[in-house]
């Protein structure tokens, strides 16, 4: 018979070592909010559907007094830019600051957004608005605070593949103990973000949008934009209407599989696109 070796005799390995457990997040909490905390992540442990988030979002943001949140995954594009929305979960966000993304740059002029897709981090939203002087991202953000999203905290998580970015945004309209409520973010939000990542949609087959499948026209107006040229300018070059333009820019969009122009630029970078010299064809 082997003889039993005492426990304070086995050496372990300590996971502490690991990922030290924040017991200082938990000391400044309530016996209740500690409660709700454990709550929090032991059903983000096992959440895997939309109204399962839903629910954690809620209560994530009544127990830290938010007013509203929202949870989803970004679909990126050629250098980790914003590609739409593959899933949105709204918690009280107002709809019409979700709706404009589908349109045209205006997820470029979002600083939280591409703030979380340089960084994947916790930030508070006042940290952000510091930090920017254009003027497109002051009315931005002014547009937002008129949407009642005065102050909040937005955290984001890149899945294994580099395809999606998970993301949660808490808001409220009342300033935050940012030294209070910025690790318990960071510490909780990671648990909904796992959860968020396990509805990331299934991966089709890689497909290849090139360069080369563009016509000579549109190389050439993919040059002049890569150089900043506006649509107006290109026409004006070109010897074409602006509205042309924007046709064969629409087009340039669907074959490269983009939806901004900094991303066709960006791919047009990745793969080579020559600049312009001499004269070029039609």
């Amino acid at each position: 018979m082997i003889a039993a070796q005492p426990l304070d005799q086995i050496q372990m390995v300590s996971l502490s070592t690991r990922r030290p457990f924040p017991r200082r997040l938990f000391n400044v909490l309530s016996r209740l909010e500690c409660l709700a905390v454990l709550e929090i992540i032991h059903l983000a442990t096992h959440a895997d559907r939309a109204e399962h988030v839903r629910s954690l979002l809620v209560r994530f943001q009544d127990c830290f007094s938010f007013t509203r949140a929202l949870g989803g995954l970004i679909r990126l594009g050629p250098g980790r830019t914003f590609s739409g929305f593959a899933r949105v979960i709204n918690a009280g966000y107002p709809d019409d600051r979700r709706t404009p993304y589908r349109e045209g740059d205006l997820a470029e002029l979002d600083p939280l957004l591409t703030s979380t897709l340089k960084s994947l981090r916790a930030y508070h939203w006042r940290e952000i608005r510091h930090t920017r002087s254009s003027e497109q991202e002051r009315d931005f953000i002014a547009a937002a605070r008129h949407s009642g999203l005065h102050n909040g905290m937005t955290i984001g998580w890149l899945d294994r593949t580099d395809t999606f970015v998970a993301f949660c945004s808490f808001a409220g309209d009342r300033d935050l103990d940012a030294e209070r409520v910025v690790p318990l973010v960071q510490y909780v939000g990671a648990y909904i973000l796992q959860a968020l990542r396990r509805m990331t949609p299934p991966i089709d087959p890689a497909v290849h949008h090139s360069i080369q499948d563009l016509s000579s026209r549109e190389k050439t107006i993919l040059m002049w934009v890569k150089i900043g040229k506006t649509n107006w300018e290109i026409g004006r070059i070109l010897g074409v209407s602006e509205r042309t333009i924007r046709f064969h820019i629409g087009r340039i969009f669907s074959k490269l599989d983009v939806i901004s122009r900094s991303q066709a630029v960006a791919v047009a970078v990745e793969q080579g696109l020559a600049d312009l010299a001499g004269p070029i064809g039609p």
